[in-house]
């Protein structure tokens, strides 16, 4: 299967893999709502990308690893997809880590705003639903490094397109006079 994973196969895929997780990250993760009067009353919704501050640059992180590996060859290609694969591990890691506890700290003051209770005085009666658009959100990031993994081992079988020459080996070259000599 390895083997099968051509420079463009591989590069084309990590780049479908990185759409889908930008978009992913871009859809509603949590629903905040509260009850007041047996009526419950959503507050706020965040995106992965409002939740979560470092996933911007982890992202971007991942994008710049397969740009450079698209134009680099031999060791900086390997180095390049390895950066890679840290970021979308580490994203993948972070994103679970940060979803399983519901960690909202990065977007307090939004929610401050959106009570009008401060954090301090403890916002109770809050209700967080973490839809399910975030647990695909990290099957796709830890598969995107699963990609990233797979294409530095695929790399080492990625074949280098040498130049060709325009100027035809053996033949001398003749100039114009000689050639219009030979035409007559």
């Amino acid at each position: 299967m390895i083997t099968n994973l051509t420079r463009g196969r591989s590069l084309g895929l990590i780049m479908l893999m990185l759409i889908g997780s930008f978009a992913l990250a871009g859809q509603t993760w949590y629903l905040v709502s509260m009850s007041p009067n047996d009526e419950t009353v959503t507050l706020k919704n965040f995106d992965g990308f409002s939740a979560y501050a470092w996933l911007s640059p982890l992202f971007l992180v991942c994008l710049a690893a397969m740009g450079t590996s698209a134009i680099s060859t031999a060791a900086t290609r390997k180095a390049s997809l390895l950066v890679g694969a840290l970021g979308a591990i580490s994203l993948t890691l972070l994103s679970a880590l940060s979803i399983s506890r519901q960690d909202l700290s990065g977007v307090s003051k939004e929610l401050e705003t959106a009570t009008g209770i401060a954090a301090t005085h403890g916002i109770s009666g809050l209700d967080i639903v973490t839809e399910p658009i975030a647990s695909l959100s990290i099957v796709m990031f830890g598969a995107l490094g699963l990609v990233f993994v797979l294409a530095v081992f695929a790399s080492r079988h990625w074949k280098v397109k040498v130049a060709k020459s325009t100027r035809q080996a053996g033949r001398p070259t003749k100039d114009s006079i000689s050639l219009w000599d030979e035409q007559r």
